[in-house]
């Protein structure tokens, strides 16, 4: 990849500690952190959320045209004394058309749950985090062994042959010393990242039926890294803990690369672009694909998308008004879905918006 700058993440000085602002920020973190590798869907589906522990979904029709002012219709699920203890890591839709997955840490259990919210299939999945896409599900334990980092289980998910029954067969378990800050799924496994237990390090590790290796590594400073994956190329991004003015840094790197230093592999500057506003604060929130890299980013205390041209190397558009995405939700033909929200602004827009390459669309605020 070419460098159009010679800067980087380093340098910078660590800041990540115990304030009252970064324990905020974490509990936003664990509670509405969404991965990319889930946010897959299709026109007709439904697509799954989670608030306050509990699981929602919404569908929209293909025909409908939406506009700012369109209210989507939310399912809520009541499964008697198994309706809470669900997470936004832990849901996906299904391989099977309307149907969703959901893990419920309350039961150790993944839901297969059909169209008419009923609870078709269950599979044991035991963990303190979960990770779930159509094929996979990555179960994290809650122990930290300080030689080897946390417990990790990658499980295929295997479907009945009409699609309503599901098991899970254990593919690879190891450990890995990360603070899971995002993920991705691909056809053979799934890509993790996040912070070193002594708060020095991001480190990007692919785990296949293979095992494990690092792809990635930098320095980490009071940020979150994100990573967005293109197909060819895996980019990343560092996600401020504060909007804490930094460098605006994309890094690149692949799967299949290995990482045994502490150096990061490419990287560009967003700096060099003539329509990038010198107001930048940071990058803030999730990210994700589309035919281009959709990073949310702070300018003067409000959040925008960055649109990037990953195959022309240039930044097409910065869109406003996206409020902060702390969940991808989904995608269709109307465009992505997001949960909108910026942790740092009292009483900022809670709910589902859509950014359909041109603008942010706020649709409904939850409650």
């Amino acid at each position: 990849m070419r460098n159009l700058s010679d800067a980087t993440a380093k340098g910078r000085k660590n800041t990540a500690g115990c304030t009252k602002l970064a324990v905020f920020f974490l509990v936003c973190l664990f509670f509405f952190c969404g991965c990319p590798a889930n946010a897959s869907g299709s026109d007709g589906n439904d697509f799954p959320f989670v608030k306050d522990g509990k699981l929602f979904s919404f569908s929209i029709e293909p025909e409908r045209n939406i506009t700012s002012d369109s209210l989507i219709s939310i399912n809520d699920y009541d499964f008697l004394n198994n309706s809470e203890g669900f997470t936004q890591k832990g849901v996906s839709v299904s391989k099977k058309n309307g149907w969703i997955l959901a893990w419920n840490k309350k039961t150790q259990q993944l839901f297969h749950i059909d169209d008419s919210k009923r609870i078709r299939s269950k599979a044991g999945a035991a963990g303190s985090l979960a990770y779930v896409d159509k094929k996979f599900i990555l179960l994290q334990n809650s122990s930290f062994d300080e030689s080897k980092g946390f417990g990790f289980t990658l499980y295929s998910i295997k479907y009945s042959w009409n699609g309503k029954k599901i098991s899970l067969k254990q593919i690879w378990k190891g450990s890995a010393d990360c603070f899971v800050s995002d993920c991705f799924f691909t056809d053979d496994g799934v890509c993790i990242c996040g912070g070193t237990q002594d708060d020095t390090k991001h480190n990007a590790f692919y785990i296949t039926a293979k095992g494990i290796h690092r792809c990635f590594s930098t320095q980490k400073n009071s940020d979150f890294l994100r990573i967005l994956n293109t197909g060819d190329t895996v980019y990343a991004f560092l996600s401020g803990r504060d909007k804490t003015k930094v460098e605006p840094v994309l890094f690149s790197f692949t799967l299949e690369g290995y990482t045994e230093g502490d150096d990061a592999a490419d990287s560009l500057s967003f700096y060099t672009s003539s329509i990038f506003s010198p107001d930048f604060d940071c990058f803030f929130g999730y990210g994700f694909v589309t035919d281009m890299l959709v990073i949310p980013a702070s300018f003067d205390g409000q959040i925008s998308f960055v649109c990037y041209d990953y195959k022309l190397g240039r930044i097409s558009s910065v869109v406003p008004d996206a409020t902060g995405c702390v969940a991808v939700l989904g995608s269709n033909s109307n465009g992505t879905w997001y949960l909108a929200r910026d942790p740092l602004i009292e009483d900022s827009f809670y709910g589902i918006s859509l950014f359909t390459g041109t603008e942010c669309k706020k649709i409904q605020e939850i409650y």
